[in-house]
Parts: structure tokens; C-alpha cells; sequence
């Protein structure tokens, strides 16, 4: 029998993790080539810091449409315990993003906090986005952007935080809040209800399972603690505190931007009843509105069809360049 010792059994397995790691690079790139990844489409500015440990990517245009650009700022989902700024490219609004960049936009993708180490995600998640929403207003010139034609596109979690940052005009959290006028908010099946979240059929089954677990396993799969940066259960009063809070509906009035929502009618995280009551209120105050309801569609459109993904880039867009507003000379 042939001994195998440490150094062979080293460079063996180093071997084997540089094949790894070189084919799930080579994956990406077909990923990100198959779907039109924007990153490979025109220039894009990396890892600029807005805050202390927090970046964003600048995708600028492909067309220098105008002498200042609009600006859509895009935050991603995951949970508020997860993502990237990066999966702006991970191919359910491609073609949108690039799409805007065409026609002469700017997109901006910022990190942010999420929940971490027995720390809840709000409000620093809300605060975060705020501050690369201030980071950008401060470097509009150098970066010839136009705030007055500025947007803000969520997706999940994203959706809350950006309507979060987009309804108020100031919140009792954040004294420094920054206020700015946006021109419209695009809400890609996000939760602006969160009692709508925590207290629902999905939520009751996931606690269910999680009540199951060992007890040292329980904390790491409760997202709902998580999120909270406590026990909700353990809790409720200040649970609710904290929903009522960070609860974006609770801070429409009239003056709030126009809002574009899509969601699916299948969605089992966050219901699409969200996205309904959100219309019917935006209904009694007037506030413009648009809603498309994709049948059959989960959460993160899963099993959308080819046919419903377009539609879905056709409305982002199309919604996005009718509120461009021209520039008074």
C-alpha cells in the first residue's frame, strides 16, 4: 500500500483547489457572457467608499446621452442578512439596466450593513443607503450627474430599504437624515408591511422548523432573530415597535414619488398582498402608481417564463424614462 505524506497530500489537494477555483472562474465568465452582464458592458467605476467599510459601483453610461446623467440608484435583495452589490449583474434585470445605460443613465449598486453577530439589520441597512444616497448628491458634478432626474430601484429587501429612503422626509431614528427629491421609486416585490413578514404562514412553517433543530444549531437558521438583532418571540412589544417603525408604508402622504411595483401572485416570502394593499393606498392619496402582477411566479422570479422576464425589463424601463424630466435653459 503506497503512504501517502503530508506534503504530497498538500500539493494534491492545491492542485485540485487551483482546478476548482479556475473552472468556477471560467463558469462566471460564461454566466456573465450568456446573460449581458452590464459589468461588461461599458465603463463601470469600482469600489468607490461612501462610508467607512461601504462601496458602491458606478455603471456609467454607454451613450453619452445627455451632458448630465440620470441617475437610477439600485439596491439589492437577500433578507437584509445577505448580497452584493455585484448581483446587479446576476441576469433578472440585465437587460433593463443596460437597457437605461443606453439611453444615457447612470446606475449606481452600493453594499450595505446586514445583520450580523447578534445585530439587527435596522436601521443601519436604512442609514447606509442613505448615506450613498448623500455620498452621490456631493459628487454630482464630478461625475456630471443630474438630481433632478434621480430614481431609486430595489429589489426584496432592497424594495424596503429604498422605499425606506424615498417615502420619509425625515425619520425619528436619524436626525441627519438625508432628504432628497426623487422622481420615482421602482418596488421589485418588496415588503413595505413588515408585520406583513414576520407574521405569516411562511414565517409560522420556518419557525416551526427551526424549533426543531438542536439548540445549538437554531440561532444560525433564524432569520427572524436575525433580522431583529433579538428574539421577537421573546419580545413581542418591542417586536412590534420595531415593525411599526420600519414600515414604509407608515410614511406616504401625497407628496411621495411615483411608484412602479411588480410582483408575483405565487410569491411565498413576501405576499403579494404587500404589493395590493401598498396600490390601494397609494390609490386614496393620489399618488401615481403602477402595478403588474406576474401569475404564477414565486419570490426572486422563480418560475417566471421568458415571456413574463421580458415584459418585466420593458416595464422598468419604460416606467423609468417617462419620468425623466427635461432640464429648464
Amino acid at each position: 500500500m503506497k503512504n501517502i505524506t503530508f506534503k504530497g497530500f498538500f500539493k494534491k489537494t492545491g492542485i485540485g483547489l487551483v482546478l476548482l477555483f479556475m473552472l468556477l472562474a471560467l463558469w462566471l465568465v460564461y454566466f456573465f457572457v450568456k446573460n449581458e452582464a452590464p459589468i461588461l458592458n461599458g465603463d463601470v467605476i469600482y469600489s468607490q467608499l461612501y462610508k467607512e467599510n461601504l462601496d458602491l459601483d458606478i455603471y456609467t453610461p454607454t451613450k453619452r446621452v445627455y451632458e448630465k446623467s440620470p441617475v437610477v440608484l439600485y439596491i439589492h435583495g437577500g433578507a437584509w442578512i445577505g448580497g452584493l452589490k455585484e448581483s446587479i449583474n446576476n441576469n433578472r434585470f440585465n437587460a433593463a439596466i443596460n437597457q437605461l445605460r443606453e439611453k444615457g443613465y447612470t446606475v449606481i449598486s452600493p453594499n450595505y450593513s446586514v445583520a450580523i453577530n447578534g445585530k439587527g439589520a435596522f436601521p443601519d441597512c436604512i442609514i447606509d443607503i442613505n448615506q450613498a444616497i448623500k455620498w452621490t448628491a456631493e459628487n454630482a458634478d464630478s461625475l456630471k450627474l443630474d438630481l433632478d432626474n434621480f430614481g431609486i430601484f430595489g429589489e426584496s429587501a432592497g424594495a424596503h430599504i429604498a422605499m425606506m429612503n424615498a417615502f420619509p422626509t425625515k425619520l425619528s431614528f436619524d436626525s441627519t437624515f438625508y432628504s432628497i427629491k426623487f422622481n420615482y421609486v421602482v418596488d421589485v416585490y418588496g415588503p413595505n408591511d413588515l408585520k406583513g413578514i414576520y407574521r405569516s404562514k411562511l414565517a409560522d412553517s420556518l419557525g416551526n422548523i427551526v424549533a426543531t433543530l438542536p439548540e445549538y444549531f437554531r440561532d444560525d437558521f433564524d432569520i427572524a432573530k436575525r433580522i431583529f438583532g433579538f428574539d421577537p418571540k421573546a419580545d413581542s412589544i418591542k417586536a412590534d415597535s420595531v415593525m411599526r417603525l420600519y414600515s414604509p408604508y407608515r410614511y406616504l402622504t401625497k407628496h411621495s414619488p411615483p411608484i412602479l411595483m411588480i410582483h408575483g401572485d405565487a410569491d411565498q416570502v413576501v405576499p403579494i398582498t404587500q404589493s395590493l394593499s401598498l396600490k390601494k393606498l397609494l390609490d386614496s392619496l393620489k399618488v401615481e402608481n403602477e402595478i403588474h402582477v406576474l401569475e404564477k411566479v414565486n419570490h426572486g422570479f422563480i418560475d417566471a417564463q421568458q415571456a413574463q422576464m421580458d415584459s418585466t425589463q420593458t416595464w422598468i424601463v419604460d416606467f423609468i424614462l417617462s419620468k425623466y424630466k427635461a432640464v429648464e435653459k
